[in-house]
């Protein structure tokens, strides 16, 4: 699925590419220009008072609480009927489409311990960012789960 959120949503953005979904985040104010362009996508906002335009433009919306991203994950899962698993496969930065990379590839950019135990190692071609699962994966899926049990 297509999401569009506005710029105090980031943590969201990220989880969302976490789940494999293409996500744009409007930087600045939002205009409805930026809106009409993005018809394709979901618009994910913290403001009700963008309702009555939003109706009006006939876009798909959903409207999540301001400071509680967990709640705001629960919700857009829920009410999209999206897949709660990580697919770790859009860079969590950029969202572009990760590409496999071998680990000896980029051997000088990995920590030491992290080189010796992480695996699936994934780089983006459009920012440069480096992923790989390590002992830190099993929290993410930690995270996601006390997430889901939110709402």
């Amino acid at each position: 699925m297509k999401f569009l959120l506005e710029s105090n949503l980031a943590k969201l953005a990220k989880w969302l590419r976490f789940l494999g979904h293409d996500v744009r985040v409007i930087e600045g104010p939002i205009r409805k220009e930026e809106l009409a362009k993005n018809q394709d996508r979901v618009f994910i906002t913290t403001s009700k008072r963008w309702e009555k335009t939003l109706k009006r433009a006939n876009i798909r919306y959903l409207t999540v609480p301001r400071y509680d991203w967990e709640l705001q994950l629960c919700m857009v899962v829920k009410h999209f009927g999206l897949e709660p698993k990580l697919k770790l496969d859009i860079c969590a930065y950029c969202g572009a489409k990760l590409v496999p990379v071998k680990k000896e590839e980029v051997k000088e950019r990995i920590p030491p311990k992290a080189y010796d135990t992480a695996y699936d190692f994934t780089l983006c071609p459009k920012c440069g960012a480096l992923f790989w699962k390590g002992t830190h994966y099993e929290g993410m899926v930690r995270m996601l789960e006390r997430a889901l049990k939110r709402c």
